[in-house]
């Protein structure tokens, strides 16, 4: 025996028998269940574990640090933000056309189809005739290139 602690089996046998008589208290802090004689004491220490969050260990940092591996994370950080360009984004046109449809429009029934809006951003391929958004078509174009049984490019659209 292990001095003033009681055994597993004697704790396990405790257990039992408060759950059956209904000795189980709950945590007023994270609401999980204890027996009563325990619940005193993981109270005061939920309550001062409640009151402070850890922030969360980056475990990637701490194997850098005292490394050339964290000078150049600190030097590839400071330049990033700088770097991307921003990103151009025309939704606002495309709401404003809509919404000067709606207002023209006496019901929904009788609302001409409109034309698809195309993006003067995007990048037509040379093989397939499909658009993509500039980035995309880098990646696209070389791959659709290669292609041995390409199906027939999509219909051209009346205007």
């Amino acid at each position: 025996d292990s001095g003033n602690h009681p055994s597993a089996e004697v704790l396990y046998m405790q257990d039992a028998s408060a759950v059956e008589q209904g000795g189980l208290g709950q945590c007023s802090f994270c609401g999980r269940k204890f027996l009563c004689t325990r619940l005193e004491k993981h109270t005061g220490i939920c309550s001062k574990s409640q009151g402070s969050k850890r922030k969360v260990f980056d475990s990637s940092r701490a194997r850098a640090r005292g490394t050339e591996l964290e000078q150049y994370q600190q030097w590839k950080s400071s330049e990033r933000p700088q770097n991307k360009p921003p990103r151009r984004n025309n939704w606002r046109q495309k709401h404003e056309v809509f919404i000067q449809t709606l207002r023209q429009a006496g019901k929904v029934s009788d609302l001409p189809l409109l034309p698809p809006i195309e993006n003067p951003d995007y990048v037509a391929c040379p093989y397939c005739r499909r658009r993509f958004a500039p980035q995309a078509a880098e990646r696209h174009i070389p791959k659709c290139k290669t292609i041995k049984n390409r199906p027939p490019p999509p219909p051209q659209r009346r205007r």
